[in-house]
Protein backbone atom coordinates (compact mmCIF):
# COMPACT_ATOMS: atom_id res chain seq x y z
CA UNK A 1 0.00 0.00 0.00
CA UNK A 2 3.09 2.58 0.36
CA UNK A 3 3.73 2.24 -3.21
CA UNK A 4 0.04 3.02 -3.90
CA UNK A 5 0.26 5.95 -1.90
CA UNK A 6 3.28 7.44 -2.92
CA UNK A 7 1.66 7.42 -6.43
CA UNK A 8 -0.81 8.90 -5.73
CA UNK A 9 0.73 11.80 -3.98
CA UNK A 10 3.11 12.01 -7.60
CA UNK A 11 -0.26 12.36 -9.70
CA UNK A 12 -1.65 14.79 -7.29
CA UNK A 13 1.25 16.94 -7.70
CA UNK A 14 1.86 16.17 -11.91
CA UNK A 15 -2.15 17.48 -11.89
CA UNK A 16 -1.43 20.43 -9.80
CA UNK A 17 1.99 21.12 -12.13
CA UNK A 18 -0.45 20.80 -15.22
CA UNK A 19 -3.51 22.71 -13.72
CA UNK A 20 -0.86 25.66 -12.99
CA UNK A 21 -0.06 25.29 -16.67
CA UNK A 22 -3.50 25.84 -18.19
CA UNK A 23 -4.10 29.03 -15.88
CA UNK A 24 -0.84 30.14 -17.41
CA UNK A 25 -1.85 29.19 -20.79
CA UNK A 26 -5.86 31.06 -20.77
CA UNK A 27 -4.05 34.29 -19.29
CA UNK A 28 -1.54 34.38 -22.03
CA UNK A 29 -4.64 33.48 -24.55
CA UNK A 30 -6.18 36.28 -22.90
CA UNK A 31 -3.67 38.83 -23.48
CA UNK A 32 -3.07 37.43 -26.88
CA UNK A 33 0.75 36.49 -26.20
CA UNK A 34 1.67 33.51 -28.04
CA UNK A 35 2.53 30.67 -25.69
CA UNK A 36 2.45 26.70 -26.34
CA UNK A 37 -0.71 25.12 -26.85
CA UNK A 38 0.13 21.85 -24.56
CA UNK A 39 -1.60 22.48 -21.52
CA UNK A 40 -4.72 23.47 -23.57
CA UNK A 41 -4.77 20.03 -25.98
CA UNK A 42 -4.25 17.56 -22.67
CA UNK A 43 -6.24 19.21 -20.44
CA UNK A 44 -8.70 16.38 -19.64
CA UNK A 45 -6.34 14.18 -19.13
CA UNK A 46 -4.81 16.76 -16.58
CA UNK A 47 -8.19 17.25 -14.88
CA UNK A 48 -8.23 13.45 -14.69
CA UNK A 49 -4.90 12.96 -13.24
CA UNK A 50 -5.46 15.53 -10.80
CA UNK A 51 -9.12 14.24 -9.73
CA UNK A 52 -7.04 10.65 -9.30
CA UNK A 53 -4.55 12.06 -7.30
CA UNK A 54 -7.08 14.06 -4.63
CA UNK A 55 -9.60 11.52 -4.70
CA UNK A 56 -7.26 8.66 -3.68
CA UNK A 57 -4.95 10.84 -1.65
CA UNK A 58 -8.26 11.73 0.59
CA UNK A 59 -9.35 7.67 0.45
CA UNK A 60 -5.86 6.97 2.07
CA UNK A 61 -5.79 10.11 4.88
CA UNK A 62 -9.51 8.54 5.96
CA UNK A 63 -7.85 4.85 5.77
CA UNK A 64 -5.31 5.65 8.02
CA UNK A 65 -7.70 7.14 10.69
Amino acid sequence: MKWLEKLLNWMLVIGLLLLAGRIITAVCMFFNVSFTSFFKDYSIISIIILLIGLLGTQVMKTNKQ
